[in-house]
């Protein structure tokens, strides 16, 4: 079967440069006919000549017009592909669920086609300048995804170097909204102070928020979720009675359960990350204690993986694949072709995104950054993923509506994947406090 083949953008630009080329031979040889006639006096002919000029010119602009106008808008996917928590936490999910975006939004925008890409970063910081500079170079509109915190700063300072589109919907960097905000990067489906202090502010107000024991990461993002969470405990008239600060190879929590145990604590936080996050969360909730086991980041593929090492766990979450009828017939479309798994947060966050980048460059009426993000600041929205959202205009932050859920048993499923009980909901006012670090550039 035949079929016609689109043309890649460096054909298109091609063909622009030929056209352009015919089109001001054309138009210098009639100056010259014309020229010509004009001084044998010849107006009648000279006059005609003008009228083909104008029609040449006109049918020649329209022709580098056309071709320019076809060349398709190009967002790429920048994702861990690796089959590794990372990937199940967005990853090739995470395109999909962009192209899903891209289709039910059909197809196209501005007349012109729309197609999805992904470039690999591994998990790996280092490599993140590189793929970013590559896929503006190729051409891309819009980065999407862009997960793992120092992954996301480093993109944004190629974003911001060459006023082009980017969209983390996977990190947790405050400092996209803060510190290294930038013009032209939106933070979408959470940062790390909104996750913990809205789990912190809800847990501390319950009868058994009073009293907690924190156990974190010996790094930044250990203290930092520490220093973050103990205002708002404070707030309510509860106390942190102990913290314990873990090295990075820390795999043995007994003696410290131990401990804990004589302390009689009501909410035991584990701050910690990725793999060790799983280890840290097991082992207490393992150890029997009569306290709420409670956590930074709370992620529906990890709890998929770890299953009943996470039962128990009440944390805040920015969206849940079974929270309202619009989310559960989207995941119910997305499950369909993904083997029966439910999509993530940021898996739905990516869909969201993409749409909402989608009808901003509709209406601007150009992929022209600067204008799309005049389309978009300010911008308020509900969609499956968000409810009240918000294009924060003065950091970038996309603000929505977050959850406070608590993790099933698995005895306690009412069917596969559904592992939260939903607590709370959180309104955006109060669960995206802003910052005052961020100097946006306009």
């Amino acid at each position: 079967m035949n079929s016609r083949r689109r043309a890649d953008p460096y054909t298109v630009k091609r063909r622009h440069q030929r056209y352009t080329i015919q089109w001001l031979l054309t138009r210098q040889w009639l100056l010259t006919q014309m020229l010509g006639h004009y001084r044998k006096g010849n107006f009648m002919l000279a006059r005609l000549r003008v009228v083909l000029l104008a029609t040449c010119s006109f049918a020649g602009s329209v022709g580098v017009a056309h071709a320019a106008d076809q060349a398709p808008v190009h967002i790429t996917v920048i994702s861990d592909l690796d089959d590794d928590l990372y990937d199940a936490r967005s990853g090739r999910g995470g395109v999909d669920a962009t192209r899903m975006a891209v289709a039910d939004f059909g197809g196209t925008v501005l007349g012109r086609p729309v197609i999805v890409d992904a470039l690999n970063d591994h998990n790996k910081p280092a490599e993140a300048p590189g793929l970013a500079t590559q896929a503006y170079d190729a051409g891309a509109d819009l980065l999407m995804d862009v997960q793992n915190s120092p992954i996301a700063l480093a993109i944004a300072k190629v974003a911001n170097e060459r006023h082009k589109l980017a969209i983390s919907t996977g990190s947790a960097a405050p400092g996209l909204t803060r510190g290294a905000c930038s013009r032209y990067v939106y933070h979408y489906s959470f940062d790390l102070p909104a996750i913990q202090t809205t789990t912190a502010d809800y847990l501390a107000q319950t009868a058994q928020g009073k009293r907690w024991v924190f156990i974190s990461d010996d790094s930044g993002f250990g203290r930092s979720g520490l220093a973050t969470m103990t205002p708002f405990i404070a707030a309510h008239g509860g106390q942190v009675i102990k913290s314990y600060l873990t090295p990075p190879a820390t795999s043995d929590y007994a003696p410290i359960l131990d401990e804990i145990r004589g302390l009689n604590p009501g909410v035991v936080a584990v701050i910690n990350a990725g793999a060790k996050g799983d280890d840290g969360v097991s082992a207490v909730t393992g150890a029997g204690l009569p306290a709420i086991t409670t956590m930074s980041l709370l992620y529906l593929s990890d709890v998929d993986r770890v299953q009943t090492g996470y039962a128990g766990v009440e944390a805040a979450v920015p969206w849940y694949w079974n929270l309202d009828a619009a989310a559960r017939a989207w995941s119910d479309r997305f499950a369909a072709a993904h083997n029966g798994n439910r999509p993530t947060e940021t898996q739905a966050a990516d869909y969201s995104a993409t749409t909402q980048w989608l009808n901003a460059v509709r209406a601007a009426g150009t992929t022209d950054a600067d204008a799309v993000i005049k389309a978009l600041d300010g911008h308020k929205f509900n969609d499956l993923f968000a409810h009240n959202g918000e294009f924060r205009a003065g950091d970038h932050m996309v603000v929505h509506d977050l959850y406070v859920v608590k993790v099933r048993t698995p005895a306690e499923l009412p069917e596969p994947h559904a592992w939260y009980d939903v607590l709370a909901t959180v309104p955006a006012a109060t669960a995206f406090t802003a910052g005052t670090e961020c100097k946006m550039t306009q």
